[in-house]
Parts: C-alpha cells; structure tokens; sequence
C-alpha cells in the first residue's frame, strides 16, 4: 500500500468527514445497493460465511435493510481502529452480530474460505494486482468488488474542485487512488480461475459510477 494512503486512512480521514463525503457524492447510497444486489445475486445458503474486506465504518448498514445479513455469519475487516469501533456500534445497533478484525488486506491475517468475499470501493487504496492475489489465496467461494468509473475527462478518483470535509481534504493533497480499470481486473481474475459471472451499474455524482461485479470459479 502507498504509505500516503496508509497514513491517510489511518491517521487523517476522520469517520465523520468519510461519511459526510461519500454521502454526498452518492457513493455511499450505491456502494449499499449494490453489495445488497451482489450478496443476493450469489445465492448463498443461510449459515454461509460472508467476509467484508475494507468494511470501514460499516456506513452501507445504514443504507439498507439489515435483515439482509442475518442469515450469514459475518467477518468485516478494516485497516483503521476507529473506524471498526463506530462499524461495531452500527452492528449492535441493528443487533447484528459479526467477526470484527483490524487487517491490512495486502498482509491479511484472515482465514481462508469465505463463501463470499466483499470489496467495495477497496482495491482503488492499495496495490490492486495484490490485492487480486490475496483474494485469490483466501480462495472464496464467490467474490464481488466494488470499483469506481469515471467520464474519460476525469482521471483523479477525487473530483477536482469539489467541496470537500476538512479531514478528506487534507488527505487527498498528498495521497491519490488510483482506479482500476475494469478490463484488467477482470482479465486478472481469470487468470486465477474466477469469472465474472454478474456486473451491475449505479449512477454517482459528477458523471461517475459505481460497478459491481461477482466473481465465482468454475463450480
């Protein structure tokens, strides 16, 4: 991982301007609807292991119907401490119960054989191509990632000139996601045996969208 991103999602982005900004720009309201759409279009049994990488703030239970998640047991995972500490609130809250674990995807402690893995919006923050090994070796039984598209006039993940929370704000000065092609993330995938079998699209704000898509081997 790029140490200014790492220092960034560590030690500057605060949870309340991360919310407050992905709110805004409607991210937050399609990175939920779309894991919802991912999660149902990959039909898994009740008692099915659910792993949410990046989980973050767990903003996304906000956002939808929690009764989506109790038939699984789930395991959600993030880089940032406090981050996990307000996603935990949101779990008890809606009396979820979930596996909570603070791990750096790209040196991940987890355990292998998830039934699905869930990456919204997390491989744009770290070395992709690693990020696609890892989740290669954990070897889940499906995996569906989050990206983010943007209109071929804007290149920065970030769109310049937008109002920013002060804490986003000063992170993005030194710190830059990178998006990650479509085309190649699915080629790369494949290359490790998961195709894509479902892809799904939300509009965003400045022109942007969010794409879902499931990945799953040959059985």
């Amino acid at each position: 991982m790029d140490p200014a991103l790492r220092h960034a999602w560590s030690e500057i982005v605060t949870a309340e301007d991360y919310e407050e900004h992905m709110a805004s720009i409607g991210q937050a309201q399609a990175a939920a609807e779309l894991s919802h759409h991912l999660i149902q279009s990959a039909s898994l049994p009740a008692g099915s292991r659910i792993t949410i990488a990046g989980a973050g703030t767990g903003q996304m239970f906000d956002l939808l119907d929690p009764a989506a998640f109790r038939p699984y047991h789930l395991t959600c995972t993030d880089l940032n401490p406090a981050f996990l500490a307000r996603l935990r609130a949101r779990l008890t809250r809606y009396g979820l119960d979930a596996e909570i674990v603070e791990d750096d995807i790209e040196r991940t402690t987890l355990k292998p054989g998830p039934d699905l893995l869930l990456a919204a919006l997390l491989l744009e923050h770290i070395d992709w191509r690693r990020g696609v090994e890892v989740f290669a070796g954990l070897r889940p039984g499906a995996c569906a990632i989050i990206l983010q598209e943007n209109p071929p006039d804007v290149t920065s993940a970030v769109t310049p000139g937008r109002r920013l929370p002060p804490t986003i704000a000063q992170a993005v000065e030194t710190a830059h996601p990178a998006l990650v092609p479509r085309d190649r993330l699915i080629a790369a995938m494949a290359a490790r045996g998961s195709a894509c079998r479902e892809s799904a699209i939300r509009e965003v704000a400045d022109g942007k969208r969010l794409i879902g898509l499931l990945f799953a081997g040959p059985g």
